[in-house]
């Protein structure tokens, strides 16, 4: 109370007080300001604003919430859902009973993804140039924006392909050649960079879809094309017997069948 005394005999600085009023219990700053005399006003205008500020934070159940519920809630599935091919690849190579296999699997894993993530940026990008041009009603430029990242994404996905499946070499990055897991990681990772251009592509149709409010659009493919995976996983690598190849292809049919 006494340090808002002395701030408050200071005219110019009463945002100092205003700032205190929300820090310091109000009955006893609005007893000192009152004795400065010139501060009233503000720190009363604080008290009476400061709850309906807090109130305003919390969700009412309006019309505005339920929307932010509709786009956020499809949004977090969806980010749950993606991580479900890599998972599912693991589970059934480790079926296997070949732990070779499954650390082959792991190493080409990080190197198709440290690759895709450094073309990615193109879907980062696309959603709110879409947004803005949806929402100025030009849906024509929208459209332009969309066709733009699709042909950058083909460039830079072909270049992707091809560095990961005619050179090993990112691969002995994270595995010596002379690893055991070696080979079955080359043979893995060479089957998986097939899909690196329709994991772009179907990157970019969910950015475009968000960009436009919806969710749930991107949210039905991933579900599709992680079910397609769980479904082929077991019958190639078991079933027709190809082993950790089996599980690449089966990850680059679903990621196609996405794009």
């Amino acid at each position: 109370a006494r340090m808002a005394a002395k701030i408050a005999r200071r005219p110019r600085l009463q945002p100092a007080v205003l700032l205190l009023s929300l820090l310091v219990p109000c009955t006893a700053l609005r007893g000192a300001a009152a004795r400065s005399g010139g501060a009233v006003a503000c720190i009363d205008s604080a008290v009476q604003h400061r709850v309906p500020r807090w109130r305003d934070a919390l969700p009412r159940g309006d019309e505005l919430d339920d929307r932010i519920l509709s786009v956020a809630l499809p949004s977090i599935a969806n980010l749950a859902v993606i991580p479900l091919v890599g998972a599912v690849d693991t589970f059934w190579i480790g079926r296997m009973g070949d732990a070779l296999a499954l650390a082959g699997q792991g190493a080409a894993n990080q190197v198709f993804f440290s690759t895709y993530f450094l073309i990615a940026f193109i879907p980062t990008i696309t959603a709110p140039l879409v947004a803005k041009a949806a929402g100025g009603g030009d849906i024509d430029g929208a459209a332009r924006r969309v066709c733009e990242a699709l042909f950058l994404a083909n460039v830079l996905g072909a270049l992707g392909t091809a560095l990961l499946v005619l050179f090993p070499s990112p691969l002995s990055v994270v595995l010596p050649p002379t690893a055991p897991a070696f080979e079955y990681a080359r043979r893995y990772l060479r089957l998986r960079s097939l899909s690196l251009i329709p994991a772009l592509l179907s990157s970019i149709g969910f950015a475009a879809f968000r960009g436009l409010l919806d969710n749930v659009t991107p949210l039905r493919v991933s579900l599709a094309s992680n079910a397609l995976n769980l479904v082929l996983d077991p019958v190639l690598i078991f079933g027709a017997r190809l082993g950790v190849a089996g599980a690449a292809v089966a990850t680059a049919a679903s990621e196609v069948f996405a794009g």
